[in-house]
């Protein structure tokens, strides 16, 4: 087997971060694990502009909270990519990412360097 790449995408980085951290602890090696943040910051959703405007009313609240919060708005989708050398490490890196709810997971061929 020349090898396959376990892709997950979760909804968060810490999420991922949490998968990514469990995979280490149950002994994969760091240099077959990679996480990479996928959309750091997204736009504003338009459908969240009416109660980001609602909450500048708010006398608790000080300041523009649009300005001030919109730039932690974050899509912060986050893949875990683990490279395996057998269908049981496939199976394994596929199992322990799943009971952290991923978004999607897809097992892909390792395309070797030409």
């Amino acid at each position: 087997m020349a090898g396959q790449i376990v892709v997950a995408v979760f909804e968060s980085r810490g999420i991922a971060l949490d998968a990514y951290h469990r995979l280490h602890t149950e002994g994969v090696p760091k240099a077959d694990t990679a996480l990479r943040v996928l959309k750091e910051i997204g736009p504003v959703p338009a459908t969240m502009e009416p109660e980001l405007a609602a909450l500048e009313v708010d006398p608790l609240v000080f300041g523009n909270v649009q300005e001030t919060f919109a730039p932690y708005i974050r899509n912060g989708e986050t893949a875990v990519l683990v490279r395996a050398y057998s269908d049981a490490e496939v199976e394994f890196a596929a199992m322990t990412m799943k009971q952290y709810e991923p978004v999607a997971i897809e097992i892909m061929a390792l395309q070797p360097a030409s």
